[in-house]
């Protein structure tokens, strides 16, 4: 069997049972209750090197798929390959972001297994217009959904996977395959005993033949059933090549060209259309929306509505305006079968897919384009068997009822532990951890506010060795101190989300501290004769380094002002630096006496007794 035809049976046969196995990580959610550990000043791991990406890469080409089953002449009828027109650059465009030349895949591409000759009578599995087995799910879209079905039925278990997806559909195409658009003759022909047959450009298709766009799909006339493929880059317009071969059969102009991949009762469906007329939003809205109602007619099970993944530009690019619009109205429209893949693909499915997200994935992502690490061979729009497995995987789990589109976006909003708040002496402490599942090595900005008023700014790039044991790699710890009046304060920290997801709002803590004024402590010693020696310590929580004045009071008269500058190794144990003791002597008499010492701070000339003691001299 030629090339050209296992391009086009390929999407009519039953996906392998045996797909690559993925290894991904389980990243499980730390408890509230957990300690939080204080935090050290290892800095978090560095993210592998990037590769760089080529200063002139190629443009990228017209927009349709290459990939899966690609329609194709039949091999009976061999005709001349026309190489596609690449698109021109809008002038209006910034310039465009390139792929690299070398994908940084971990998972090497898995190789094409050779099809299957057919058999002498009709090769491929026959769907007929009938219900569905339970449980069976319709996979209808690109090549890009093509070899993403697959995965999905991976991990359905038992539940059948019909992969309809067809390479180089467009959104119209999709629909007539789904038997959302009907076709019909629009001149009388001759079906041959065997081989191909032009049956000309069909009534019913929408805007006229240029907007359709390729299309290859399993189709019965005048109950013969065969391949009809219109491919105007590869020369081929509306062929219709029966399956088997038979007597001649005469069509009447107005015969019905009937899908048999059509949406059937008791089967669910993925509808993923408009990669390949990604600027043609109202007719893929138009596609999507006949698809749509198509199966809420035939069928009473669930369907879901995938977005448009990135493709053929960045986020500011007139694909990407496009893609942007398409998205958000079809959320609007399905928001309960909505799949947001595309802000998946950015945001969780890397760590998912248990690889580590370089700094041109990053790049990338910022600019809503796939990243790197799951770029095809090929090109940047399809996906290696990185991202085909952890996006089946993802879409498996809307058809098994377990994510919504916002659950999905709940989960992406960053996990942040509750906050330890401490202070004494106008010195305030917060910390905790934090981290995004969009990106699991990535710090976080941590805003932090007092009483309702920013403060400052801190980054969770700290150590956390107890997050480890859930599976979260990196150090996501953060710990902050700065100097807020005295009193008792409403502390509050916003943990800044990477991703779509949102930001991580914490329980706000209270405390109620002093001040910062001096802190000292006072010694009185009988020395004999009447006389005393008067000494301690005292420093200004405003500036440690600052040598502040002391005040001694006897009897509640004035007595010396000293310094207290008298070398205090002791005090350096509690984190106070620089000399900060004093002494004074005084000879007073006999009997009983009451010395003070009060520290003066000249930073805010706030004064504050250290400490009293009264003493009796023999």
């Amino acid at each position: 069997m030629s090339c050209a035809l296992l391009a086009l049976v390929a999407p009519f046969l039953v996906p392998p049972t045996a797909v690559p196995a993925l290894a991904t990580s389980s990243v499980a959610t730390p408890s509230p209750s957990d300690p939080v550990d204080a935090p050290d000043a290892t800095p978090a791991p560095g993210t592998p090197a990037p590769s760089t990406p080529p200063s002139a890469a190629p443009a990228p080409s017209e927009p349709a798929d290459d990939g899966g089953a690609e329609p194709a002449p039949d091999p009976d009828a061999p005709l001349e390959t026309v190489e596609e027109e690449p698109l021109p650059a809008d002038p209006l465009d910034p310039p465009r972001v390139e792929p690299p030349i070398v994908s940084p895949d971990a998972i090497p591409e898995a190789p094409e297994e050779p099809l299957p000759a057919p058999a002498a009578a009709d090769p491929f599995a026959l769907v007929e217009p009938n219900a569905a087995a339970p449980g069976t799910v319709h996979c209808y879209g690109d090549s890009i959904l093509h070899s993403i079905c697959p995965y999905v039925a991976q991990n359905l278990g038992g539940r059948t996977v019909e992969n309809f997806a067809v390479g180089g559909s467009t959104s119209s195409a999709i629909a007539t395959i789904a038997g959302a658009i009907q076709l019909s003759t629009s001149r009388g022909f001759t079906i041959p005993a065997q081989g191909p047959v032009s049956v000309g450009f069909p009534n019913g298709t929408p805007r006229g033949e240029a907007s359709f766009g390729t299309i290859s799909a399993r189709v019965s006339i005048a109950g013969v059933s065969g391949a009809l493929v219109h491919s105007p880059p590869n020369g081929v317009y509306w062929r219709f090549t029966r399956f088997e071969a038979g007597s001649a059969v005469a069509v009447p102009a107005g015969a019905a060209i009937s899908s048999q991949t059509a949406v059937r009762a008791g089967a669910a469906s993925i509808i993923w259309a408009g990669t390949n007329n990604l600027l043609e939003v109202d007719q893929v809205l138009a596609d999507v929306e006949r698809t749509v109602a198509l199966h809420r007619s035939v069928s009473s099970e669930p369907f879901w509505v995938v977005s448009v993944t990135p493709a053929w530009g960045n986020a500011t690019s007139s694909y990407g305006v496009a893609r942007e619009r398409i998205n958000a109205e079809l959320e609007r429209r399905y928001p309960a079968q909505y799949v947001p893949l595309d802000e998946y693909v950015g945001n969780g499915a890397i760590a998912d897919s248990g690889a580590v997200p370089t700094a041109l994935d990053r790049e990338w992502i910022a600019s809503r384009l796939n990243p790197p690490v799951f770029h095809s061979a090929s090109d940047w729009v399809h996906y290696n068997a990185r991202g085909q497995a952890v996006l089946g995987a993802y879409l498996a789990r809307y058809v098994r009822g377990e994510l919504t589109a916002a659950q999905a976006r709940a989960i992406l909003v960053p996990n942040a532990s509750p906050i330890t708040v401490s202070g004494f002496y106008g010195s305030l402490s917060v910390r905790g951890w934090a981290y995004d599942h969009s990106d699991l090595y990535a710090p976080l900005a941590i805003g932090i506010t007092v009483n309702g008023r920013w403060l400052a700014t801190t980054l969770a790039n700290r150590a956390s060795p107890e997050l480890q044991r859930y599976g979260v790699p990196g150090g996501h710890a953060f710990q902050w101190s700065g100097t807020v009046p005295g009193g008792t304060h409403e502390v509050c920290i916003v943990a800044v989300g990477i991703g779509v997801g949102g930001n991580a709002y914490p329980a706000c803590q209270r405390v109620t501290m002093k001040g910062a004024v001096p802190q000292g402590d006072l010694v009185v010693v009988d020395v004999g004769g009447g006389a005393m020696a008067v000494m301690g310590w005292a420093f200004d929580h405003a500036n440690l380094y600052a040598q502040i004045p002391v005040g001694i009071i006897i009897d509640g008269r004035w007595h010396a002002g000293v310094t207290a500058a008298i070398e205090s190794p002791y005090l350096a144990a509690y984190g106070v630096p620089g000399n900060h003791a004093f002494f004074s002597g005084a000879g007073v008499g006999r009997g009983t006496h009451t010395a003070c010492a009060i520290a003066v701070s000249p930073s805010t000339g706030i004064n504050e007794l250290i400490g009293c003691q009264t003493i009796t001299l023999r």
